[in-house]
C-alpha cells in the first residue's frame, strides 16, 4: 500500500479519501468504550455502567494528552515527507516510538497508584467506587499498548497511510468483542471483563503496528536496534507535541471537574452522561477529529513542499466538509435519540437524563468541529502555542467560571451543567476564526524557500 502524497491532486478528494479511514478508525476507537458501556449496562448492572462512565473522563485525560504528543511526531514527519527529507524522517520515527513506550510505562505506574485518589477527587459515589477503581487500574496496566499503537498510527498517517491503522483497529475490535462476551457471559467477570478485553486488544494493536513498521519499505521503516532518543528530534517533537498534549490533557481534566458536578446529580445522571459521551464520540466527534488530522497532514505536507496557497485552500475545504457533515449528523442523531440511548440502557431514568444532555450537546456541535479543523491546520504549520492557550481558556477556565456561577446562583440541574460544553465550543470557534485570519497566512514558508534558494 502506497503512502499518500497530498501535495498534488484534487484537494477535496485527497482530504476525503484520507479522512474516511481516519473517521472509521475514530469510530472504532470510540466504540471500544461504547461497547464496554453496552455490555455492563445490559449484562452487569447500572452501578457498573456508572463506574465505566465515571472512569471515562479520567482515561480521556491520559489518552488525549498522548494523542497531542503523537501529533508532534506526525507534524514533523509530514513536513519532512513533503520536503523529501528521508534522514530526518528516520530519526523522528525511532525517537517517537521509543518515547511512546517510555510514556506508556510511566502512565501505567501513575494510573495504578493514583486511581483511587482521582476517583475520590471527583466525588465518585460509594456504590460505584470499588468497581471504578478496578476498571481504571486494569486499563492503565496495559496502556502501553495504546501509546505505542497511537504513535505508530500517527507515523503512518503523516505519510498519507490512513487505511492500515483502520484495519488493525477493526481486527482488534473483533477480538475485543469476542473476549468480552466470553468474560462477561461465560466467566461472569463483571466490570473486569471489559477492562481485560480492552487491554488485550490494545496490546494486539501495538504488536501489529510494530510488525508493520519493522517491515515497511519506505523511509518510516522501524529498526528496533536503532531505537534511541535523539536530543534534537525530541526537542522538536516536544516543541510541537507538548503544547497539544497539555491542551488535550488539561481540557480532559476540566471534563473531570464537570464530571464532579454531574456526580452530584446522582447515579442516573452519571450513567446518562456517560452514555451520551459514547454516542457523541462515535457519531459527532468523528468528523472534526478525522478532518482535523487530515488537515494537519495536508497542511504539513504542502507547507513542507512550499505550496502555501494549496495549504490554505485545503483548510477552507476541510472546514466546509466538516461543518456540513456535523450538521447532517446532528439531525440524524436527534431524530433517533431514544433508539440510540436504548442501545446502552433500558433504565428509564438513565434514558431521560441522557436525552437532556443530548438535546444540549448535539445541535451546537458544528462549532467545535469548525474550531478543531482550524486548530489542526495550524498544527500542521507548527503553530500550536496560541491555539493551545485559546483552547484551555475556553474549555477549562471559561467552563469552570460558568459552572461556579450557574450552579450556585441559578440551579444545579442537568441542563445548567450541560450548557457549559457548547458555550465553551462557541467561544473557542470565534477566537480561533479571528486568530486564523490574522496568523494563518504561512508566508514564512515561502520566505524560507526563497532564502534557501539564495544560499544555494
Amino acid at each position: 500500500m502506497k503512502n499518500r502524497d497530498m501535495t498534488q491532486g484534487i484537494i477535496w478528494k485527497q482530504l476525503l479519501f484520507f479522512a474516511m479511514p481516519l473517521a472509521l478508525a475514530n469510530m472504532l476507537q470510540q466504540s471500544y468504550n461504547a461497547f464496554d458501556a453496552i455490555m455492563v449496562g445490559r449484562f452487569v448492572s447500572s452501578h457498573a455502567l456508572a463506574a465505566v462512565g465515571a472512569s471515562g473522563p479520567l482515561i480521556n485525560v491520559i489518552t488525549m494528552f498522548f494523542q497531542g504528543m503523537s501529533n508532534g511526531s506526525s507534524v514533523l514527519i509530514a513536513q519532512y515527507y513533503g520536503a523529501r527529507n528521508a534522514a530526518e524522517i528516520k530519526n523522528t520515527v525511532h525517537t517517537a516510538m521509543l518515547l511512546a513506550f517510555l510514556i506508556g510505562i510511566a502512565l501505567s505506574v501513575f494510573g495504578i497508584i493514583v486511581a483511587p485518589i482521582l476517583l475520590h477527587a471527583i466525588k465518585t459515589p460509594d456504590e460505584v467506587f470499588v468497581e471504578a477503581v478496578t476498571y481504571l487500574r486494569i486499563y492503565f496496566a496495559g496502556i502501553s499498548g495504546l501509546t505505542v499503537y497511537n504513535m505508530g498510527a500517527a507515523i503512518l498517517t503523516a505519510t498519507g497511510d490512513s487505511k492500515r491503522p483502520l484495519y488493525f483497529l477493526a481486527f482488534s475490535m473483533v477480538i475485543k468483542v469476542i473476549l468480552t462476551f466470553i468474560f462477561v457471559l461465560v466467566y461472569n467477570m463483571g466490570i473486569k471483563a471489559v477492562a481485560f478485553s480492552t487491554v488485550i486488544s490494545q496490546v494486539i494493536n501495538a504488536v501489529l503496528i510494530i510488525l508493520l513498521l519493522s517491515h515497511h519499505p519506505s523511509e518510516i521503516r522501524l529498526n528496533l536496534r536503532q531505537l534511541r532518543l535523539n536530543k534534537d528530534v525530541l526537542k522538536r517533537i516536544l516543541g510541537i507535541g507538548l503544547p497539544g498534549g497539555l491542551q488535550g490533557g488539561i481540557v480532559s481534566f476540566s471534563n473531570v471537574f464537570i464530571q464532579a458536578y454531574i456526580n452530584l446529580l446522582g447515579g442516573s445522571a452519571m450513567a446518562g452522561y456517560g452514555v451520551v459521551n459514547r454516542i457523541d464520540g462515535i457519531f459527532m466527534t468523528t468528523p472534526h477529529q478525522s478532518l482535523a488530522m487530515a488537515s494537519s497532514t495536508f497542511v504539513g505536507q504542502n507547507l513542507g513542499s512550499r505550496q502555501v496557497k494549496r495549504a490554505k485552500e485545503g483548510t477552507r475545504i476541510a472546514v466546509i466538509m466538516g461543518v456540513s457533515t456535523s450538521l447532517v449528523l446532528a439531525v440524524l442523531v436527534l431524530t433517533n435519540s431514544n433508539f440510540l440511548l436504548n442501545i446502552f440502557s433500558t433504565d428509564e431514568a438513565v434514558i431521560s437524563q441522557g436525552l437532556q444532555f443530548m438535546q444540549v450537546f448535539v445541535p451546537l456541535h458544528f462549532t467545535i468541529t469548525f474550531a478543531q479543523i482550524i486548530t489542526g491546520s495550524l498544527r500542521g504549520s507548527g503553530d500550536v502555542r496560541i491555539p493551545t492557550l485559546l483552547n484551555v481558556s475556553c474549555m477549562v477556565v471559561f467552563r469552570q467560571i460558568y459552572l461556579f456561577i450557574v450552579t450556585r446562583y441559578v440551579a444545579l440541574t442537568v441542563k445548567t451543567v450541560a450548557f457549559c460544553m457548547p458555550f465553551g465550543w462557541m467561544l473557542f470557534a470565534v477566537l480561533m476564526f479571528i486568530y486564523y485570519r490574522k496568523k494563518g497566512d504561512w508566508s514564512r514558508f515561502e520566505a524560507e524557500d526563497s532564502m534557501e534558494a539564495v544560499q544555494s
